[in-house]
């Protein structure tokens, strides 16, 4: 079996995930080739070291079609020619790719329309409650995802979203959000023998908990700073360290005026990816207050680092990878009052801290870049299986 891995810039979340995934696919005898689309990521503002180091190796099937752009800069007309080439190239039994409305999907998705055979697999971490659905934009959606052929997504929930969209459950598999975690357990046990410099260099506190992403609306950290404050923790020296930039970053300043917490909470905005596993592995626990989220790989992260977390049920890894009162505790988004008191319960109960933490150790230890590989090798085997019988047998691609 021929795969076609085909990704909008292969950052450092992505690499483990696709090296992975070549393993396993080398083992089982199948090829595995990789397009890049972009060489820039349009998400994150720092280098991407794995994705660098990734590249230095020059691996022969893999390659980038614009090198010094994002997504946000187009570039259809180099990008379909490059698809195009690309298939070509690989003739491939089996494509995935990422998302099932980004335009080089879409364009997939048409080649599929217009006669090239090959199987369509999506990967994505959408489900249901992100936000308010509207009735018709749900139908136009399943009229383009039912034309897919099978769907890599997050967890359960996103299994459930895309059945809605029309992949029934035995064409979807779990495991797209999953993080290195044996690298991030290493790096994590590595930072804690080197604490008191790691405390100097970021000038953290000497107790803390952390809440990672991007300040924009949907992640309620206003209402994190308030239930903050109203939690009284700070007066036991439990600070809060927000890591994340982003345009509401100046309503994130004010909140902390208005609390009154500047001598508590403390802000740090651009974290390269390779020293995050210090700051989750100094903290007490993490915390994701979103109003929704796709998923949430910083609590994957926290759990990789040993720490137990506190989300909102309308988070990705709530009741996926966060189970409530075993490795954290799930509250309602919004209930400023309810994350109040899970903070201090938490803050204040050093043994409930560690048995939470050690069941999610053991909870993380699932969520790895194998998941993936093996749900993606699965399901194409599965799928390709089922295209090729019922399909006439294929020629070389012109």
């Amino acid at each position: 079996m021929r795969v076609l891995f085909i990704i909008g810039n292969l950052g450092d979340y992505h690499v483990p995930r696709y090296e992975a995934l070549a393993r396993l696919a080398t083992a089982r005898g199948h090829n595995v080739y990789l397009v890049e689309v972009f060489g820039r990521s349009g998400a994150y503002s720092f280098p991407q070291e794995r994705r660098i180091a990734f590249f230095q190796n020059c691996p022969p099937d893999a390659l980038t079609l614009v090198e010094n752009a994002d997504e946000a800069d187009h570039h259809w007309w180099r990008v379909g020619n490059g698809l195009l080439a690309a298939l070509r190239r690989c003739r491939p039994d089996v494509v995935v790719t990422l998302g099932y409305n980004t335009y080089y999907s879409l364009f997939l998705r048409l080649l599929k329309v217009l006669g090239r055979r090959y199987t369509l697999i999506y990967m994505s971490d959408s489900k249901a409650d992100d936000g308010t659905r509207y009735v018709l934009k749900e139908r136009l959606k399943r009229l383009l995802v039912s034309g897919f052929d099978g769907a890599l997504v997050a967890g359960e929930k996103h299994r459930a979203y895309a059945q809605s969209l029309g992949i029934p459950l035995s064409r979807s598999r779990i495991g797209f959000d999953v993080i290195d975690v044996e690298h991030f357990s290493a790096a994590s046990r590595a930072a804690l023998a080197n604490a008191s410099t790691i405390r100097c260099n970021f000038g953290l506190p000497a107790r803390y908990v952390i809440c990672v992403g991007r300040f924009i609306k949907r992640k309620n950290i206003d209402l994190l700073i308030e239930a903050f404050s109203l939690s009284q923790v700070h007066a036991a020296g439990l600070s809060l360290l927000l890591v994340g930039q982003g345009p509401c970053a100046p309503k994130v300043r004010n909140a902390i005026d208005q609390q009154g917490m500047n001598r508590h909470i403390q802000i740090l905005d651009c974290v390269p990816y390779c020293e995050m596993p210090a700051l989750y592995s100094l903290a007490e626990f993490a915390v994701l207050p979103s109003a929704y989220d796709q998923w949430g790989l910083c609590i994957s992260e926290a759990f990789a680092a040993g720490r137990p977390a506190i989300v909102t049920r309308t988070c990705g890894v709530a009741n996926e990878l966060v189970l409530d009162g075993i490795n954290g505790f799930i509250v309602e988004p919004g209930d400023a009052a309810a994350l109040a008191d899970r903070l201090a319960r938490l803050a204040t109960d050093e043994a409930l801290r560690e048995r939470f933490a050690q069941n999610a150790v053991s909870t993380v230890r699932r969520w790895t870049p194998k998941l993936f590989a093996t749900n993606v090798i699965e399901l194409a085997d599965s799928l390709n299986g089922a295209t090729a019988s019922l399909a006439p047998s294929r020629g070389a691609a012109t």
